[in-house]
């Protein structure tokens, strides 16, 4: 029973890095059509929407009082983990966001052996958006050890471990 539980969450995690690896499909270009303007009165400032997704599980990791900086200057540092729920419901989107300090080069998502490169959005931001497939309902309702792991370019490491469930 477990191997077979190890291949649903192994394959449950290949269809989200496979959809990670995707290109991004290219920005609907803006339209554009020349007129000659009317008169209108003086324009108002209005405010205007981002289009910033909802994150309703935010972590903010405390240092331990017991660690020990790493050597060498600037050392990687999650900030902060954002996801849309500590629970994960399938088939749905998964959305994701890492905030690390600026001299991180690379953030993965690693959870049952296998891991899943979360690309870089600008300098100490990492994120994505997925689309999970449905997994089976055995796995309804377990929790997963899902470790986030921010690297620097020097090779050193700084592993937070989040428990997420799946639903």
């Amino acid at each position: 029973m477990s191997k077979f539980f190890f291949l649903i969450v192994a394959s449950a995690l290949l269809a989200v890095a496979a959809v990670a690896q995707q290109p991004p499909s290219p920005a609907p270009s803006p339209l554009v059509t020349t007129s000659s303007p009317a008169p209108t009165p003086a324009a108002t400032a209005s405010p205007t929407a981002t289009a910033t997704p909802a994150y309703r599980f935010v972590y903010l990791p405390t240092p331990s009082p017991g660690t020990t900086p790493f050597p060498g200057p600037h050392p990687p540092q999650i900030l902060e983990i954002d996801l849309n729920d500590q629970t994960i419901v399938t088939p749905g989107e998964l959305r994701v966001r890492v905030l690390t300090s600026v001299d991180v080069v690379s953030v993965v998502a690693r959870a049952v052996g296998r891991e899943i490169a979360l690309p870089r959005v600008q300098a100490g931001e990492f994120g994505g958006s997925y689309q999970l497939p449905q997994v089976p309902s055995f796995l309804s309702g377990q929790t997963f050890d899902v470790d986030f792991v921010a690297a620097v370019a020097d090779g050193r490491i700084s592993t937070i471990t989040l428990p997420l469930g799946l639903k």
